[in-house]
């Protein structure tokens, strides 16, 4: 009897050092950085009320290493079973103690594992400038499950990173580590987690700050073209259309002749940010093209340059070098 008394106690002089030490670690992510998190919390039945506090503690000691404002870093939180819920969107709490006070009473969900649904419920609900997703921000997911999904999770989890977002997963206990891996943004050992146990979940919470803090310092990366598509192909002209890039101010297109008895040289189209298709036009019959489409972000910088007269003999003068 008094042995277990003893367990007990040593538990939660444990579980209350850990809850204390989640919003004191002394590590910090220092940077000025603008990065929006959307933490994705699995609230199934096999969780457990007891094991869910773990997981409250260890989103604690995750969240609090980041400076959160709605100038820095911004953390909202879905939680899912059966069906996702979101407890709170992207800019609901504008500073670190809201935030740490809400995962301290985050309620336990309970229900079926559908990581599925839940991975495209963030995609549509949580990351949107309606729930205070910034623009020109890092875009992070991180997902925390304890087991197999019930349902489909490749095609919705490459949808978020076609959309930009980086993928974090974090499995515990009964998860499946192929699943996780096909989830997670590449690398694997900086984007996949999984332990045992869910008292193992603090021992791995540190480096995974370190790389999300990694993640969030990194430039955000300029949206590509997607879906290009040639079609209507005639004898001298082809159309060319293409998915728009995200934040793209125009497109630049090359294209050149691959099997032409003569060397050809390359060609330039370019349009503006709201055009995705043209008609490529004068071309020659028969003959193979080679096209290359580029999303343009920012203005051009424009400039002028004069060449100099040509010497008496007919040869052009040396250029002079740079002032």
């Amino acid at each position: 009897m008094k042995m277990k008394m003893f367990l007990a106690a040593a538990a939660l002089l444990a579980l209350l050092l850990s809850s204390s030490h989640a919003q004191d670690t002394g590590t910090k992510c220092n940077t000025t950085a603008q990065a929006d998190l959307v933490l994705l919390v699995d609230g199934s039945w096999s969780v457990g009320r007891l094991n869910f506090k773990t997981i409250r503690n260890f989103l604690a000691r995750m969240v609090s290493v980041f400076d959160i404002s709605p100038d820095r870093v911004q953390i909202g939180l879905a939680q899912y079973s059966g069906d996702p819920k979101t407890e709170w969107h992207l800019n609901a709490h504008s500073t670190k103690d809201s935030l740490l006070d809400a995962i301290a009473n985050l309620p336990y969900k309970g229900g079926n594992t559908m990581t599925g649904m839940a991975l495209n419920y963030i995609l549509q609900n949580n990351f949107k400038t309606s729930a205070g997703m910034r623009k020109n921000s890092r875009k992070i997911g991180i997902l925390i499950t304890d087991g197999k999904s019930q349902d489909e999770i490749v095609f919705t989890s490459q949808s978020l990173r076609e959309n930009g977002i980086e993928l974090y997963a974090v499995g515990v206990k009964n998860a499946n580590e192929d699943e996780l891996r096909a989830i997670a943004s590449d690398p694997d050992d900086i984007h996949m987690y999984n332990v045992n146990e869910f008292m193992f979940l603090l021992d791995i919470v540190d480096e995974l700050t370190i790389n999300l803090c990694n993640s969030v310092k990194d430039p955000v990366p300029l949206s590509a073209v997607k879906n290009m598509n040639v079609y209507d192909e005639t004898s001298t002209t082809m159309k060319v259309r293409w998915g728009a890039a995200e934040g793209a101010t125009g497109y630049m297109m090359l294209y050149r002749a691959t099997n032409a008895t003569e060397p050809q040289l390359e060609q330039e189209v370019r349009v503006g940010g709201e055009v995705t298709d043209v008609q490529l036009v004068q071309l020659t019959p028969s003959t193979a093209y080679s096209i290359s489409l580029y999303a343009l972000h920012g203005d051009a910088l424009e400039g002028t340059g004069v060449t100099c007269a040509a010497s008496p003999s007919g040869a052009p003068n040396p250029q002079s070098g740079p002032p």
